[in-house]
């Protein structure tokens, strides 16, 4: 057997071991020292798996990147929607309903002040309660655009005006009578054991309501993307990992880190302060066990027993598929995975929009987009100048487009570009009215699936477009 073999099998037989003890302990004390002095240790400091802790950390950058790309995009599709809401409305003389809007609006400005959960989580709820009022008010045209209508039988009192009533019952038991106030009073005085109250008069009506929701539906993608990274701490390894090491540094960390170095930095942001009160939360959970606080009046909420022992059977399964593989192979297919592979690069030449592939070899591909119009009183042309002003200036961040005409705007231009869409996505982002968040002429892709996908529409786009152009 040899060096490499003997050390793998020593590796998993010591994470066996690990598991095994930590059903044997019925401390959760003794289990989060023992892992957080032994077992991860031993895993963020064993060479055999370099390349799969690297590959685990890059899963999980990506898994943060959608959730930060998914977050920008839902805000957005939420302030459009928080947009368009009070001009279809015009002015509405429901009390309920314009306090709800000015909410919105406030939160959107900043006025509003909160903390804690995000704000596009805030502004969503809000919205599903703007429509589920408007909807409820008699607006169910307005809503059709934002969500699902249906229709529903419910019973409606005839006369919302109808008081209660009560009626007389004589001795023959078959004659009664319904009283008004007065009479009502005065057989009260006399005999109110004959009196019985009658419910008000009832009809089956048809009611609209909301049965789902469509507007910002990037807002549901961003949730999915969150609950992978916080919530699947068992199944998956790369989650898992992230909370070990996560343990490892808490247990590492004093108190003096939140106290002396974190809060003085927080200022008056009531935000910032939340955030490290709950990861403070978080950190107490394992330096308790360390600095042998009595924690009983403390129910963990991540760190739970529970944890530990089904996050080392999730890792050791990974591990131990990775150490089965040819040894000559498998460090190379996830360097590969991770080293920038293919970079694009916006090219105008005279009025032909180009995009430039440079490879990690240094070759590059030419791919034909566009041909723009340069007559100056033709639509075209616009568009061409468009991307000139784009280019002139590549540089990150926020533009503005010169717009001359009532009908232009930022996105349309953009969406007009032919472009691949995933690859469009990459170089512009945030884009409202004018204004437009360009991320330059040159984009490097780590992916190599994403990068696979956008070459092959180039390329597709090209032999249709770009014959015979270079």
């Amino acid at each position: 057997m040899t060096l490499a073999a003997d050390q793998s099998l020593l590796l998993l037989n010591c994470l066996e071991r690990f598991e095994r003890q930590s059903k044997e302990l019925q401390s959760r004390d003794e289990v989060v020292e023992l892992f957080c002095t032994q077992g991860i240790p031993l895993l963020a400091e064993n060479s055999l798996i370099d390349e799969l802790r690297k590959d685990w950390a890059h899963k999980r950058d990506l898994m943060n990147l959608r959730v930060k790309e998914t977050e920008a995009k839902a805000w957005e599709e939420l302030k459009e929607t928080a947009d368009a809401v009070p001009i279809a409305l015009g002015a509405c003389p429901n009390e309920t309903i314009t306090k709800k809007l000015a909410l919105i609006q406030r939160l959107i400005s900043g006025e509003e002040k909160w903390c804690g959960t995000p704000l596009y989580q805030i502004l969503y709820d809000e919205l599903k309660q703007l429509f589920e009022l408007l909807a409820n008010a008699g607006y169910s045209d307005l809503c059709k655009p934002y969500a699902k209508l249906a229709n529903r039988k419910i019973y409606v009192q005839t006369d919302p005006n109808q008081e209660e009533r009560w009626i007389k019952v004589f001795g023959d038991r078959h004659t009664s009578k319904i009283l008004n106030a007065d009479e009502l009073e005065i057989a009260r005085r006399e005999d109110e054991l004959s009196l019985l109250q009658v419910p008000p008069d009832y009809h089956l009506a048809d009611e609209t309501y909301i049965e789902e929701f469509t507007f910002a539906p990037t807002v549901l993608e961003t949730y999915d993307a969150m609950d992978a990274i916080h919530w699947n701490r068992f199944q998956d390894p790369v989650v898992v990992w992230w909370y070990f090491e996560t343990a490892l540094w808490c247990w590492k960390t004093t108190e003096f880190y939140f106290n002396e170095v974190i809060r003085p930095k927080n200022g008056n942001d009531l935000e910032k302060h939340f955030k490290t009160t709950c990861e403070q939360a978080t950190w107490r959970e394992i330096a308790d066990v360390r600095d042998r606080v009595n924690n009983a009046g403390r129910t963990p909420v991540i760190f739970t027993t529970e944890f530990f022992r089904a996050g080392i059977r999730t890792l050791a399964n990974a591990i131990a598929s990775y150490l089965s593989q040819d040894p000559a192979t498998r460090d190379l297919t996830f360097q590969s995975a991770h080293s920038p592979t293919t970079t694009f690069e916006l090219v105008l030449d005279g009025n032909e929009l180009w995009v430039h592939v440079a490879f990690e070899n240094q070759s590059i591909e030419k791919f034909f987009i566009q041909k723009f119009n340069d007559n100056a009183e033709l639509a075209g042309s616009y568009l061409h100048r468009f991307v000139k002003d784009i280019l002139k200036d590549p540089t990150v961040g926020t533009k503005k487009a010169k717009l001359t005409r009532k009908w232009e705007s930022a996105s349309k231009h953009i969406n007009r570009l032919k472009i691949p869409k995933l690859l469009k996505s990459n170089f512009f982002r945030k884009m409202h009215g004018s204004s437009f968040q360009f991320q330059g002429d040159r984009i490097v892709i780590t992916e190599n699936e994403k990068a696979c996908l956008i070459l092959s529409e180039l390329r597709k786009r090209h032999l249709i477009y770009g014959e015979g152009r270079g």
